[in-house]
Parts: C-alpha cells; structure tokens; sequence
C-alpha cells in the first residue's frame, strides 16, 4: 500500500469516527444539551479502538499505519483552521472595532496575559519544586485554554523540536478540560446567572437594520456549489502555501545573517509553527482581496465549513492518538495547572466582569469566559444561553472581538511564539515580561470600569 493509500484509509477512519461521535452526542440528551463536538466524542472511541486499549485499529490490516497517519493529522489540518480564520470576514478599521467591541477585547486580553503570568508563577511555585518539570509546562494553560486542542495539536512540533514531547500532552489533557468545564460547567453558570440577572429593559437592543455578516454571505449570487467550494479550497491551498514560502524564505534570512549556522545550531524560526505564519497569511490575502473588490467571489459559511471540517480532523487525530502513559506521568502537574487557570478565569470574571462590561454584564461576560477556558465556539453557545433573543450588543460585541484578539491570542502569534521565548528567556524573564503587559490591559479594564460607573 503506498502512503496516498494509507492517507485515504485514515481520512476514512476519522470521517467515520467522527460521524460516531456526533451519533452518540445528538442521542445522548445530556451531551446534546451541552452541545458536546463530535470529534471530541469520536477521538476518546479511536482511543479506546487504539493500540493504547483495546488494540482493534492496530490489530486490522494496515491499522498500525493508519494509526500512525492518524497522529499526523494535527499538524497538517490545524492550517487549514487558521487559513480560514480571518478568510470572508471584513476587516474594518481597528478604531471602530475599538469603540463597539473594548470591554471584550480588554477583558479578553485579561484572561489570556493572565494565563502566562498565572502558569509561570505555578510553575515556578510549585511545579518546578514539587515535580521538577520542564518549564514549558508554565505555558500549557494559554496554549489549552486560549488555543484549545487545535492550537495544543498543532504546536507538537514545537515542543518537540524544542525538547520537550510530553508538552503536548500536557497541553491537550488542559484544553480537554477547558472544554470539559466549559461544555458542562458554562451552561449551568449561564443559566443561573440568566435567572439571577434578567435580560430587561436596561438591556440595549440592536437595530433591526443590522444584518449580520453571514445573512449577507447567503445573499451573494454563485455558480454550482461544486465549483464554489473548489475555489475556497484552492484559495486555502495557496494562503497555506503562502505561508510556508514565507517561513521559509525568513529562515534563510537567519541563517544567512547568523553565518550559515556552521556550528550546527537551531534557527529560532525553526521553532515557529507554520500556522501562525498561515494566519498571517490569510489577514493579508483578505485585505488585497477587499481593496481589489474580489472577496465578492467568496463566502464566509464555506470558509467556515473548511475550517470545521478541519479542526475536526485535528481533534479527533489527536485524541485518538494521546499518550495515557504521559497523562498518568504528568496528572499531577495537569491538575495543578488546570486548577489555577480556572481560578484565574473566574476571578476575572467575578470580580472584573460586573464592573468592565455593559449592562446585563453577564450575557458580554460569559462569551469571553467561555472562549478564554474552552474554545470561541463555546463562548458563543454561552452568549446565545445568556441572551437567546439577542437583545443585547453581546453577540454582535464578541464577534467584533475576534479580529483584534485571536490573530495574537487565541491560539495567534502570541500563543505561538511563548514556547521559544520561555526556551530562549527563561521563566523568570518571561514572567516579568508577560505581568508588565498584564498590568497595561488591567490598567485599561480599571479605567473602562471607571467610565461606566460616571
């Protein structure tokens, strides 16, 4: 069997587990009802079907190989995620996203820089003492919680390359629970505070003018949906294409300017993961586009469906193929870790949140809760819990969020380069660095807290 073969037969089995797991969550009530992803659901039965079980997928023809292309998926589709992250969507100017969307861009911010200061202080409090673990470890509870699973599984190489494999792990068993918290937990808190703080008339409604951008998406006019979808993902081909050219002429650049590196040593841009650089990508194309007048030819809900299709083929390859021996290993630094990043989270938003957001500050505040612990899909299922109706700016607001927070924090540039800057810095370095620009966005929080209050 060649490689393309082998390739195919994984695509195949993952499809297929996939559609298992959405099987068992749209029949199970209490995992509709916390609309729990089928992949999540798919990935734990490949890793039950796996060699680390049962062993039935190893055990099958070619199963030890579809296996093994199975835990490659991460690193190939989460740039396919990326891609499309900005893809459809018009980029407006960061002064207007500014006025209509800071609470939630502040707030977000909060939640993210604190995961750095919040991990490497764990870290260096009591992981580094008590289980004398590696200090990328202190950067798991952003990769986990902003990035989620796709961002854990697609920096494997990076932690790899940079010494530490179990990293990864560490991250995805973080990012489950962050979504594990935030498909069971949110709900529960969005609802009580829901009851507690009644959507009324202090609530601002939009104006029914207002369309939203995939509402104008479906009123675009095309030819046949088989050639509509090839040109989406031909476009996704080239912005990822794009991106690697890029990486790799800026590597060349390094090395050119460090002497060739004779002495064998690593580039630092070695150490960057190409979806990063993919996203950036992306932003660029979609500017050229708009200027040029071309994103006509394109719709959001299919770059929105590409980019589905493949985050589900991360999750799922990389569940399906998670190491439970490095989980048992490390479950007591994953515990620790877990817990400080949700008690930052609900710090923030407790004691932040009523003061920072407009009224009903619950149904802003909730969206950002859920995106900082679990993934932005959850923080709009909890936006839609708090304020069903959408009688508020809260949806609206959480969207406009987006563009100036995921590109840098939500799995962006940011949560990219952490690993090489704790490789390269240190903890202690990075620490100060990370608190001084916590301190810049809380200093923004207190300030848009004051003006609310006059």
């Amino acid at each position: 069997m060649s490689e393309i073969e082998v390739a195919i037969i994984a695509t195949g089995l993952a499809l297929g587990l996939v559609l298992v797991g959405e099987l068992i969550a749209r029949n199970t009530p209490l995992l509709r009802r916390v609309a729990m992803p089928g992949a999540v659901l798919g990935g734990c039965v490949g890793l039950l079907l796996g060699p680390q079980v049962t062993g039935w997928i190893s055990q099958q023809d070619l199963g030890g190989l579809v296996y093994e292309q199975l835990a490659d998926f991460p690193s190939i589709f989460i740039n396919g995620v990326f891609a499309c992250l900005l893809l459809g969507k018009r980029i407006q100017g960061v002064s207007s996203l500014w006025r209509r969307a800071r609470a939630p861009i502040v707030m977000g911010h909060v939640y993210a820089w604190g995961q750095y200061v919040v991990g490497i202080g764990a870290y260096l409090l009591v992981l580094a003492p008590l289980f004398d673990v590696d200090h990328l470890a202190a950067a798991t509870i952003a990769i986990g919680f902003q990035g989620g699973h796709g961002t854990s599984a697609g920096l494997t190489e990076s932690f790899v390359n940079l010494g530490f494999p179990e990293g990864k792990t560490i991250a995805f068993a973080v990012a489950t629970f962050g979504i594990v918290a935030g498909a069971i937990g949110g709900p529960v808190l969005a609802a009580a505070l829901k009851k507690r703080h009644r959507t009324n008339e202090d609530s601002v409604p939009l104006p029914e003018s207002q369309t939203t951008e995939e509402s104008k998406d479906e009123q675009k006019s095309f030819g046949s949906v088989t050639g509509e979808l090839s040109l989406h993902l031909a476009l996704v081909a080239v912005i990822t294409a794009l991106g690697w050219g890029l990486l790799k002429g800026v590597e060349s650049i390094e090395r050119a300017v460090r002497g060739g590196l004779s002495d064998g040593g690593s580039t630092f841009t070695a150490y960057i993961p190409l979806f990063s650089v993919v996203l950036l990508a992306g932003m660029a194309v979609q500017i050229v586009m708009q200027s040029m007048g071309w994103d006509r030819f394109f719709r959001r809900s299919q770059f929105n469906s590409i980019a589905a299709f493949s985050l589900d083929m991360v999750i799922l390859g990389a569940l399906a193929t998670l190491s439970l021996a490095t989980v048992g290993d490390y479950l007591g630094v994953i515990s620790v870790l877990c817990a400080a990043g949700l008690a930052w989270n609900l710090l923030v938003f407790f004691l932040l949140g009523p003061r920072v957001y407009p009224k009903p500050w619950h149904a802003y505040g909730l969206g950002d809760l859920g995106g900082g612990t679990a993934t932005t899909a959850s923080g709009l299922l909890l936006v839609r819990i708090a304020d069903p109706d959408q009688r508020t700016g809260a949806l609206r607001a959480y969207s406009e969020k987006q563009p100036l927070y995921e590109p840098l924090m939500g799995g962006g540039l940011v949560t990219a380069s952490a690993l090489p800057a704790l490789a390269s810095m240190g903890p202690l370095a990075c620490f100060a660095i990370t608190a001084v620009v916590l301190a810049f966005w809380l200093a923004l929080a207190i300030r848009l807290a004051s003006q609310a209050e006059q």
